[in-house]
């Protein structure tokens, strides 16, 4: 556990990390979505712990998240069976700090998904994370994450 919480990188997880344009109204949606299977939220509960560790210690921290894609899934077909497109996005990268308000959102900038937390926001991420890997505690329709982040279910965020 002390390594994973002291680590900084994470490109070896099944993370998933999307956007949904609706192809009808023309427009993305505003949340972007993350998706991992049971071994990757655990360790991004683990990391996370490690984060607010870090904040605790040096004042700011710094996480990155790879989202590797799944490859047996189809995206281009599902998006066109229910109307929309997925934008797979490269990575998440969670930067905590002191003055960073309660209602900060998302920057995204390419297809890199930057959020910057505070120990609340962070603790509130952390809440949610557990949330979705305690399946008895998992919301069917999915749950905020923070920062205008969206723990997903499923591919359109909508379950």
């Amino acid at each position: 556990m002390a390594e994973i919480r002291s680590r900084k990188d994470f490109p070896d997880l099944h993370f998933y990390v999307w956007r949904i344009r609706n192809e009808r109204r023309g427009e993305w949606r505003k949340e972007v979505f993350l998706m991992g299977d049971d071994h990757t939220i655990e360790t991004l509960i683990e990391s996370l712990q490690g984060l607010l560790d870090s904040y605790r210690t040096y004042g700011s921290g710094t996480r990155r998240y790879k989202c590797n894609p799944p490859l047996d899934f189809d995206h281009v077909a599902y998006g066109r069976q229910h109307g929309v497109r997925i934008d797979w996005l490269d990575s998440l990268v969670v930067k905590t700090g002191p003055d960073v308000p309660n209602d900060e959102t998302y920057n995204l900038e390419g297809k890199v998904v930057t959020i910057r937390v505070n120990p609340t926001t962070l603790g509130q991420m952390i809440t949610g994370a557990r949330a979705q890997a305690d399946k008895s505690k998992r919301y069917g329709h999915g749950s905020p994450a923070t920062g205008g982040l969206w723990f997903s279910p499923d591919w359109l965020g909508v379950e």
